[in-house]
């Protein structure tokens, strides 16, 4: 990999835990529908915990899935898997019910598995986020093949997507991240890599959308200093997906249902906030397009996002 990562966990645990408290199934008596399902099985790729913490990810999983039961009434588990493919591939076999995923994994999933179909997109101020590289104003670079030669940071967000967007943006310049940038930074979190650059310690850094109008309202004099100089189009967040061959609709249609009323309640909002989601969107009818628009931007994932 072409840039350090502190040890944390990966994007798609912290979207476990703000799915915890938010999968809150009604009585069957609430809409009329019985769900088949009495035991929920998510299947998840990446770390439960920090890597060197490795020792901690049973019981931080055994406390996630006692906290949905107290929430649902439902009895889970919260299955670790080796690697988006496998929890595709389980999702298909019907050993799965449930699986996050990266938006980009699932384009790259739904190609191989048919019947995969997504659940809720988890959605981050926008529904579809677009992905920016951005550069001080005074910066000769007019596209990304100016950046060559220059440093650039990647944000330690867990968003993979910022890494697979540098690397096809190089890929189409024939070079590789590692050696068409003098230096790639992987700076704790977003402001400070937007800093840096204003700054001039850092020359270039990608950004999503959501995070640069933050910056924008919260310093909008230093943002003045900023110029982007590409972005991608706009991408799959990460979501959660279901077989279509294997989950029943009512416990499919129970399960939207408390994704997408999560943010009206107060303890909703409160673990959205937490994992710096705004609220769970339903599939929208533009979803097809996205996805093969972003197979075409982004090069298909490895074994893992993280």
């Amino acid at each position: 990999m072409w840039f350090c990562k502190a040890a944390r966990p990966g994007a798609l645990v912290l979207l476990a835990f703000a799915l915890a408290p938010l999968l809150v199934i009604p009585s069957p008596e609430a809409d009329g529908q019985q769900p088949r399902r009495k035991s929920l099985r998510i299947g998840m790729s990446g770390r439960v915990g920090p890597k060197r913490d490795t020792g901690k990810e049973k019981p931080v999983r055994e406390t996630l899935r006692a906290f949905i039961k107290d929430e649902t009434g439902m009895d889970n588990e919260i299955i670790q898997q080796k690697d988006w493919r496998e929890v595709a591939d389980k999702l298909s076999k019907g050993k799965l019910d449930v699986g996050l995923f990266q938006g980009e994994e699932f384009a790259w999933a739904g190609e191989d598995h048919t019947d995969l179909r997504p659940l809720a997109l988890a959605v981050k101020v926008y529904r579809y986020p677009v992905i920016y590289v951005v550069t001080n104003r005074s910066n000769p670079a007019k596209d990304f093949a100016g950046l060559q030669g220059q440093s650039i940071s990647v944000p330690d967000t867990g968003q993979s997507i910022l890494r697979r967007f540098v690397e096809r943006q190089c890929d189409r310049l024939g070079k590789k991240a590692p050696s068409f940038f003098s230096k790639i930074a992987s700076p704790k979190n977003v402001e400070d890599a937007i800093d840096d650059v204003v700054d001039g310690v850092t020359q270039a850094t990608l950004v999503d959308r959501a995070a640069l109008e933050g910056y924008k309202q919260k310093k909008p004099v230093r943002f003045r200093k900023l110029k982007p100089i590409v972005h991608s189009s706009p991408l799959l967040p990460p979501l959660l997906a279901y077989s279509g061959e294997h989950l029943d609709d009512a416990t499919r249609r129970r399960l939207v249902k408390g994704l997408l009323s999560a943010h009206r309640s107060e303890k909703g909002k409160t673990m959205l906030a937490l994992f710096h989601l705004t609220r769970f969107d339903p599939v929208p009818s533009d979803f097809k397009t996205v996805v093969a628009r972003m197979r075409k931007e982004l090069p298909r994932p490895g074994a893992t996002a993280d």
